[in-house]
Formats: C-alpha cells, structure tokens, sequence
C-alpha cells in the first residue's frame, strides 16, 4: 500500500480538518473538576483522573451538532484515565487523530490508534487511558437511532440494540468505507453553502453512514443480516411507498423510513421495487423530485436553477445535469431559458 493511501485509511486525515474553530470550542480549561463538567455535559458522567497522581489536568474540546449526530473534538495535555462505567443511552465512536489510547471495552482491551478506531456500545462496560495530546474525534449516536435504523435493516432485532465489536478497524473494507463517508461528511460539514447544510441532504448522509456501520462493522446482528432471507413479496407495500413518496416528497426521507412506513424491512423493500418496478424506492424518490425541478423552472423564468435543485435534495449539481439532460433531453438553464423566451 503506498504512503497516500495508507493516511487516507487513517484518522490522520482528519486531524487539519477546518470543522473544528474557535466558534465551537466549548472550553480551554486547566481545571479538572471544570473540564469534567463540561464533558460529562455532552457524554455522560464519568471519572477523570491523572494516569500519575498528583498531574493537573488541562484540556481542550470542540462540539457542535448536525442533524442526529454530535461531533465532538477532544484533547487532554496529560496522560489520563476516564471510567464512564456504560455508556447506557448512546454509541460512541472514538477516532485518534495522533497518538493513542488503551481501551478496555467488556472482554476486549486493545490500544486504539489513528487506524483502529473504538466503536463503544451503550450496554458495554468502559474504561480508557487517554495518552496526552492525542486528540480524538468523537461521535455520539443516540441509541434510539440506532435502534430503529436498525429495526428497518432487520425487524427481529425490535427488542433488542446491536452490540457492536468495539474494535473499528480502518484496514478492512467496511471500516474503510466509514471512514471515506466520515471524511466527505466532515469536509461537507466545514462548508456552509454545502448542499448538507439542507435537511434533505443531511438526513440521507446519517443515513449512510448508521448503515455503513450496521452492514461494514461487527456485531451480534451480523449473522442475521447476512442469512435473512427475503420472504415472499406482494405489491401492496410497493403502492403504499409509492404513495407515501408523491405525498412527502419535500420531507427529508430515507430507505429506512420508507420501510418504516411500508410496514416491512429494507431488503424486502428494495426486492419489491425490483420484481414489481424494475427500480428502488430511492430511484423512484430521485424520479417524481427531477420532475419538480423541471415544473419549477417551467413555471418561473427567473428562477434559480441552483436553488431549486438543492430545494429538492440533489446535492452534485454535475451529476444532477447530466441526469436531467438524459431524462428531458435538455440542461435544466434551457428550460428557464425556454421559459424565459416564451414570455
């Protein structure tokens, strides 16, 4: 593997990122008690402690909040060691930026570095020893949406929250492709004209990245999803999704709440769609929005085609005109063009 490619699969490319600013430093601290306040106000409360007694305790942290998820940078000037016991209410993802720390997470101790994450269940116990100035990158997922993005995927799994190794590692597929969506969702985040700054675009990403984990990461549910079979389909759940789509299509909406909606999982979803539509759910969604960019800018001349396209969700304005072309044989400044002749 060369060198760009090994940073690439790596946290390290995430310690320049411009997300973090003065803007959203939550504190500078050189006060335990004070910085174990204020963390303990994001994450839960916890036990903070010097690894040699008798250090102070200096920190710094980031935080700001996008949609569901909470995204959070985190750094101490001394070696230290943290025991929050369980999580209980949230998933923690813990990415070291530089540096490194020992996690102890139910049976598993391993030390987590820029390239082996730490991916922490809710029911698990923890313990960690944080070395100095190895800052983290850390993100909080409320256990109630992993619960039900996961009764989508996998509807046996209604009682029950997946319990994840928390062993994240960077050099394997699946954690490399949580990663790529991680880097693009924080460079995403860092711009403010964006198209996830929009609820449509931003709903779709925590979407993306919940599944990534669910189908790319391992946990006790991994079984299930591998070996669950598509039971037989019948087109009524296809009407009521294509039903609910025309009605809601200025609602941020994803596969999992469309499932959600048809009363069946994603997989037998998406096997509907194909037997009965020869399409997805999401195509379909992409379909009646192209058709909405398209009256917009045959009603209004003046209207910008760039807004219109973020108001309906399409992110990749590129990507975006070429399958408008394909579809109505034209660029969409033609059709306001057009518009704009006619009167």
């Amino acid at each position: 593997m060369s060198q760009s490619n090994a940073v690439a699969l790596s946290g390290d490319a995430l310690l320049q990122t411009p997300l973090f600013s003065p803007h959203n430093q939550l504190f500078l601290l050189n006060d335990r008690d004070a910085i174990c306040q204020h963390v303990s106000g994001i994450f839960k409360p916890h036990e903070l402690k010097p690894r040699q007694p008798g250090e102070s305790i200096s920190a710094s942290m980031h935080h700001l909040r996008r949609g569901r998820l909470s995204v959070n940078r985190l750094e101490y000037g001394t070696d230290v060691h943290i025991d929050p016991a369980r999580l209980d209410s949230f998933y923690l993802i813990q990415i070291p930026l530089r540096g490194s720390a020992a996690i102890r997470c139910g049976q598993h101790q391993f030390d987590s570095t820029p390239r082996l994450a730490s991916l922490i269940s809710p029911q698990l116990p923890l313990s960690m020893c944080w070395q100095a100035s190895a800052a983290q990158l850390a993100i909080r997922i409320d256990q109630d949406d992993m619960a039900y993005h996961c009764q989508q995927h996998l509807p046996r799994s209604r009682d029950r929250l997946p319990c994840f190794d928390p062993r994240l590692d960077f050099s394997t597929a699946g954690g490399a492709y949580f990663l790529q969506l991680l880097n693009v969702f924080v460079d995403a985040v860092s711009c403010d004209q964006h198209p996830i700054q929009h609820a449509l675009v931003q709903k779709q990403f925590e979407s993306a990245l919940l599944t990534a984990l669910l189908y790319g990461a391992s946990h006790d549910f991994s079984q299930q999803l591998d070996e669950q079979q598509e039971r037989c389909v019948s087109p009524y759940f296809v009407k009521r999704t294509e039903e609910y789509i025309r009605n809601h299509l200025h609602e941020p909406l994803s596969i999992e709440s469309l499932a959600e909606q048809a009363g069946v999982s994603v997989r037998t979803l998406y096997a509907g769609f194909r037997n009965f539509r020869n399409t997805s759910p999401m195509s379909l969604l992409r379909d009646l929005r192209m058709e909405q960019v398209h009256n917009e800018l045959l009603r209004d001349a003046q209207a910008s085609v760039t807004e219109v396209a973020f108001k309906w969700g399409f992110a990749h304005l590129g990507r975006f005109a070429q399958d408008y072309k394909r579809r109505y044989g034209e660029l969409p400044s033609a059709t306001r063009r057009f518009r704009h002749e006619q009167d």
